[in-house]
């Protein structure tokens, strides 16, 4: 009886206690409301005109302890017990006299001419004596090309190639204490502006360590920026964010608001804390295991009185005839599970919430589906039919550009766009570095006071941040008022919670903090999971903070819009469209910053790139390329998007056949073209593959057989057609108003098709590598801007290098701006330069490929123009392009450029330019033609030869040509020249007895002619087909002369005694066979029209197949 009295009570202060805040409700009446949420905007403080020291701080755990020998593992350690921010150097014996302590962090960029302090504390481990006496600290800040990488697992100090930036040494300082730290302020004045750069801080003792170990502690170590009044507000703000092309931006005025919508409203709402409507007739409590089902055909209100806000709700269920509608009132709800099959309201497009509302996703890891079937665990999952709709209040811009550029230890930024932004949220300033995973400088700023299109932050910048009219840094709002988030305990498995959403949803103004199940696919932070074609979903204004596995994904959905989102610190792919079957979606002025691959990056060094397969702890291959857009079908609408960081900013990875759920479904995603792409920004990327790009067209997805994915990276080719389907008929990839900058390869298209229309790239190694057909125009492509943190030797810059076989790429109307000769280049092709060949390979080798018109040229000296490197390979001597107006030439005609051997000067217009390696020529009516000289065993297309392997030359010969002017030949097949020239074909190891003439690029309306040695006597059979039809086969007749087959139909051959001339024409064309843009032609590569040449001598029979002895004999001038 005690123990039941004792129970019963037990119970009683349980319910009591976990219903406090019900209880506090004073009503339960249908017209009872709590006071809900106004907003008025704060009172922002002025601003302040002081900006407070910014303290850099080094120890343990940021620097690395280097020398030539004498380090380990534990030359650094924890400093002396109770010492704040301290550490040990522990000193093996016989060390060397001198070591290094190098910065494993970026440090800020220091200004010219202003003095900064350099700090600690130090004392002596042991009595000052002979091996531990310091003769002199050094502070050095190093090009980061030019030192080991603190980051990179050794700690052997290479002597730098080249001197730091700046150094400062001082001779004298309190270094002989061993009782008490001394203090030490070195004051730094750099004579120049250091950007990028690894701070080094050198320490060197009168002699070397000796038969004891020492060491020796340091505390509070720092660089420091000193407090300094802000500086006046600079006279050219930026207020155009690019010179040449337009960026969209969102409409600038709010959403429309009528409060009298407002769900809360409704006359037939009944309370959450109204027992009444519960069958139990208790109001539910939190519990780890209930499942709260809301009442059938009930809309049950929640105000923050109806719920006990600490304790953690297991699930609720809403039916499909029920509604869980929030109050406009600041509440936290700690849940595990909500399922929704009717309707979860917290707001709605014409009523967005005021109010502090904070949802806390709780539960450990667990692949068990506890929501529902196939709907996972710890989130909210809405069913088919079931709605749902998340408003919070709106800040606009989301995100907008800097106004100028951003010094380290500023505490003020200007920026462009008008925002409501308010004291006290939390924003991100984007990265101004190239390589944004191994100097990480993005920062999270606390607003202390904004006025208009000035804002203060609660601390200085550690790092600069670039604002030039070139481009200029992202600064996007974090903070919304509604949160969703998991436990902070649930950093340790990456296991936070998620939305899911298989009906209608409407997300607006939302702030995502920790969600996102990592690996698991499916549990993502915001998803549309299967929901076919949408009528009214959307995500608006959000963000997405720390995430543990994606931002945003569309899944097996169409007609969804995305717009100005926001996501910082990402791992997987953000902004994701999942199976490649989602099309008609709209992705506008959202922006991704931050974004990590799971795993090793996908790298290598040659274009087929890597191959990874699904794993448990890689649920998507393709993560290991993660970036900002994840896009596997084209057919959707990007606009306005900006990429900040990750593998790539945008990627279209090439589906087969779509995948994962959407398995079955009867399309090719990669035949699909861009619908819409316009306006879009991409940088700090590309850089963990060599072939990588902000914007990468490329690598492969697929299914195995044994139904795990598999992601390769590398060049995978892509054929698009209208409507996706190859009956539709070709169509070219389309990427419109486009900015690259801080990139690798800028645009990266591994296609077949592309048109690259206003484009502007900066500080990129190129602005991009476009394959098959392909055309860029009206284009700004600058070697070197303004920004201090790109003016660095770790990479070079090219205007555009034109590669080396089969693709056809045509460039007009671009301004190359700032090439500036690199000291360190080790070749034109390392160069910055701005039209650079492709010379690694003789298998591959150029035909007529590339062509310019139009092309303006600032900044740059005329030797930085063309950068051709002489190697001996089929790809550095064929060489070529055609400047369609001479505008690159400076000679205002068209102009061919040939490489370096005098087989390009084919008449007395040509000059050499020995800064180029190039022969100009003007065109006149000629044209580059490409013949494939083929010999059956020895030289055929199917064969891969040592570049050294020369079996001859080809001259050009008659039109008054006396001289030599030659190119070698090798076992590799495609000799490439000027067309309508005789070329004279010497085998050193004798004439084939059958030759084989494919007519790869004799352009329609021109010829070649040839002339080939064979002994006397030697009779032949000349003809030529058409692999594809009989229609234009022929054999060829005799002629009386040499001078009657050049002059002749093509169907001719002559034989002098000494050798064969054959004039080839390639009969299949009728003048359509070209690709042509913007004013620029080039010619198709035609496959398969073929000229035999069969040779018979029984006076002197050929050696093997081969006529022997030759005297390579020049064919006359006069022919």
């Amino acid at each position: 009886m005690k123990y039941s009295s004792f129970l019963l009570l037990f119970i009683y202060i349980f319910f009591i206690l976990n219903n406090i805040n019900a209880q506090s409700c004073p009503s339960t009446s249908s017209t009872w409301r709590p006071t809900m949420a106004s907003f008025v905007t704060p009172t922002s403080p002025s601003i302040a005109t002081i900006q407070p020291q910014l303290d850099f701080l080094l120890g343990k755990n940021n620097l690395v302890f280097m020398g030539q020998y004498g380090y380990s593992a534990t030359s650094i350690t924890d400093g002396p017990t109770g010492v704040a921010n301290s550490f040990t150097m522990n000193y093996d014996t016989w060390g060397p006299a001198m070591h290094w302590l190098v910065v494993k962090t970026p440090v800020p960029a220091l200004k010219a001419n202003q003095n900064y302090e350099f700090s600690f504390g130090f004392k002596l481990g042991q009595v000052l004596g002979s091996y531990n006496k310091i003769a002199s600290i050094s502070v050095n800040f190093f090009n980061p090309a030019d030192i080991t990488d603190p980051n990179g697992g050794s700690q052997y100090f290479v002597t730098p190639a080249h001197p730091a930036v700046y150094s400062k040494t001082v001779t004298t300082g309190s270094w002989t204490s061993s009782t008490t730290f001394a203090q030490n302020i070195i004051t730094l004045t750099p004579t120049v502006d250091i950007g990028l750069s690894i701070m080094a801080i050198q320490i060197t003792r009168t002699s070397q360590t000796g038969p004891a170990i020492t060491t020796m502690f340091v505390s509070n170590m720092k660089l420091s920026i000193p407090s300094r009044t802000v500086p006046a507000p600079p006279t050219n703000l930026i207020t155009k964010d690019s010179e040449l092309i337009a960026i969209p931006k969102p409409l600038s005025s709010l959403d429309a608001q009528d409060s009298t919508t407002c769900p809360y409203l409704a006359t037939d709402l009944v309370h959450w804390h109204d027992p009444t409507i519960w069958t139990s007739g208790v109001v539910p409590l939190p519990s780890t295991s209930s499942n709260i089902i809301i009442p059938a055909g009930k809309k049950v209100l929640i105000s923050p009185c109806s719920i006990n806000q600490t304790g953690i709700y297991q699930k609720i269920t809403i039916p499909a005839t029920s509604e869980l509608i929030f109050a406009d009132a600041s509440l936290t709800m700690n849940i595990q599970d909500i399922y929704v099959q009717g309707k979860f309201i917290m707001g709605t497009t014409k009523c967005r919430y005021n109010a502090n509302i904070n949802i806390v996703f709780n539960g450990a890891m667990t692949t068990v589906d506890t929501i529902a079937q196939y709907f996972g665990s710890k989130g909210i999952a809405v069913a088919s039919g079931g709605f749902i709709s998340v408003h919070g209040r709106q800040y606009h811009n989301t995100w907008t550009k800097l106004a100028a550029t951003a010094w380290s230890g500023d505490n003020v930024i200007y920026i462009q766009d008008d925002v409501n932004w308010i004291v006290g949220q939390q924003v991100v300033v984007a990265t101004s570095v190239y390589q944004d995973e191994k100097y990480p400088e993005n920062e999270v700023m606390t607003i202390a006071a904004i006025q208009g299109k000035v804002i203060q932050f609660t601390e200085p910048l550690k790092y600069y941040h670039y604002g030039g009219q070139e481009y200029q840094a992202e600064v996007a709002l974090l903070t919304r008022n509604i949160v969703f988030q998991s436990e902070s305990s649930s950093a340790a498995s990456s296991f936070g919670g998620h939305v899911l959403v298989s009906g209608e949803g409407q997300f607006a103004g939302i702030q995502l903090i920790r969600m996102g199940q990592r690996n698991i696919k499916g549990r993502y932070p915001l998803h549309f999971h299967m929901a076919n074609t949408v009528s009214k979903s959307y995500i608006s204004d959000c963000s997405v903070v720390s995430s543990y596995y994606r931002c945003y994904t569309i899944h097996a959905t169409n007609n969804v819009t995305v717009t100005r989102n926001v996501a910082f610190d990402v791992n997987g792919h953000c902004y994701y469209l999942e199976d490649g079957v989602e099309m008609d979606n709209t992705l506008s002025f959202n922006f991704a910053s931050y974004v990590h691959t799971i795993g090793t990056p996908a790298a290598g060094y040659n274009q087929y790139g890597q191959d990874f397969t699904q794993s448990s702890s890689l649920a998507q291959p393709a993560d290991v390329a993660a970036g900002g857009f994840y896009i596997t079908n084209a057919w959707n609408s990007f606009i306005g998007n900006a990429a900040s960081g990750g593998w790539a900013g945008f990627s279209f990875p090439n589906l087969d056949a779509p995948i994962g759920n959407s398995i079955n479904v009867p399309i090719v995603p990669k035949q699909f073209t861009t619908k819409v792409f316009q306006g879009n920004t991409a940088h700090s990327s590309g850089y963990f593959f060599e072939f990588g790009s902000s914007i990468y067209v490329g690598g492969d997805l697929s299914t195995g057989s044994d139904g795990l994915l598999v992601y390769n990276s590398g060049r995978i080719s892509r054929e698009t057609y209208l409507n996706g389907v190859e009956s539709g008929g070709e169509i070219w990839m389309r990427f419109n108003n486009t900015k690259v900058y801080l990139s690798n390869r800028g645009i990266g298209m591994w296609g077949e098709r592309v048109e690259v229309i206003l484009l502007e790239s900066h500080d990129s190694i190129r602005p991009g590598s476009l394959f098959g057909e392909a055309w860029l125009s009206d284009a700004i492509v600058n070697g070197q801007t303004g920004n201090l943190l790109s003016k660095t030797t770790d990479y070079s810059r090219q205007g555009f290098q034109f590669y080396d076989t089969y693709v056809k790429t045509i460039l007009t109307n671009i301004i190359f701006r700032n090439f500036v000769h690199n000291p360190l280049s080790t070749s034109p092709e390392d160069d910055n330069r701005v039209i650079i060949s492709m010379t690694h390979s003789d298998e591959f080798k150029p035909q007529f490929i590339s062509a310019t018109k139009n092309i303006t040229i600032q900044g740059t000296a005329v030797s930085q123009y063309i950068g051709h490197r002489i190697f001996d390979t089929g790809s550095s001597r064929q060489f070529n392009f055609v400047d369609y107006d001479g505008t690159i030439s400076g000679r205002s005609v068209p102009t061919i450029f040939g490489a370096h051997d005098k087989w390009w000067q084919f008449d007395n217009t040509c000059t050499y330019n020995n800064d180029w390696n190039s022969w100009v020529c003007n065109k006149g009516t000629y044209e580059v033609a490409s013949v494939s000289v083929e010999v059956p065993g020895y030289m055929d297309r199917s064969g891969e030869y040592d570049a050294t392997s020369n079996v001859g030359y080809i001259y050009l010969f008659g039109s008054g040509i006396t001289d030599s002017r030659r190119m070698n030949v090798t076992r590799n097949v495609g000799i490439t020249g000027i067309s309508d020239f005789g070329w004279y074909l010497y085998w050193t190891v004798g004439t084939p007895s059958y030759i084989k003439l494919w007519l790869s690029e004799v352009p329609y309306g021109h010829y070649v002619f040839f002339a080939i040695p064979y002994p006397a006597s030697t009779t032949f059979k000349v003809s030529c087909e058409y692999k594809y039809n009989s229609q234009h086969s022929y054999n060829f007749t005799q002629a009386t002369s040499a001078a009657a087959v050049r002059s002749g139909d093509g169907k001719k051959y002559y034989f002098n005694g000494t050798h064969l001339f054959v004039k080839v024409i390639n009969f299949v064309l009728n003048g359509s066979e070209y690709f042509s843009r913007g004013g620029a032609k080039i010619n198709d590569v035609y496959w398969e029209f073929i000229v035999h040449i069969t040779a018979t001598n029984t006076v002197k029979p050929p050696v093997n197949g081969f006529y022997t002895g030759l005297t390579d004999v020049l064919p006359s001038s006069t022919l």
